[in-house]
């Protein structure tokens, strides 16, 4: 009786496990109401201030993060991917923690060498975004208009988010 129910659950624990990547498109919801970010200043750790709009790109992945945040950990690796292979994106990974060393150390342990790292200084940026947990990111298009949300993580290297990017394109 308890193999029958522990092969039961493994087999259900498999079959969330599968259908998770398949739903991670569905967890992108086209915002009703888009908007620009033309001037949206960003730093990065050495706090040189950088705009949006200095490097162009097809699409912009914005992503708020933090270093104590699994869920932000387990998807860097994506995100880094997903720059490495499509250098018309831009990926802009944006810490949330109160101390700059904490993302600098995490980056420096995990070489994602493909984002480009910014810090929110005092949570300037994310005043701007409706972030209500992280990790949180913003699909923006090559004008600049903020199209799409994702809150929570996805695999963003992933076969079906290209498509979905050629598709709204």
């Amino acid at each position: 009786m308890y193999k029958i129910t522990y092969i039961i659950l493994i087999f259900i624990f498999l079959l969330k496990s599968c259908s998770s990547k398949d739903n991670d498109i569905e967890k992108i919801k086209i915002l009703k109401e888009p908007y620009y970010i033309k001037d949206l200043v960003l730093y990065d750790f050495e706090k040189k201030k950088h705009l949006i709009s200095e490097k162009k790109a097809e699409f912009y992945i914005l992503n708020f993060w933090a270093s104590w945040c699994l869920p932000c950990v387990k998807e860097m690796k994506s995100l880094n991917v997903l720059q490495k292979r499509n250098k018309k994106l831009r990926v802009l990974t944006v810490s949330t923690d109160n101390d700059v060393e904490d993302a600098i150390d995490y980056f420096k342990k995990n070489n994602y060498k493909y984002l480009e790292k910014y810090y929110d200084i005092q949570k300037s940026v994310l005043s701007k975004f409706s972030v209500r947990g992280l990790p949180t990111t913003f699909v923006i298009n090559e004008n600049l208009l903020v199209v799409a949300k994702v809150e929570g993580i996805i695999d963003w290297k992933s076969k079906k988010f290209i498509q979905w990017l050629k598709e709204i394109k």
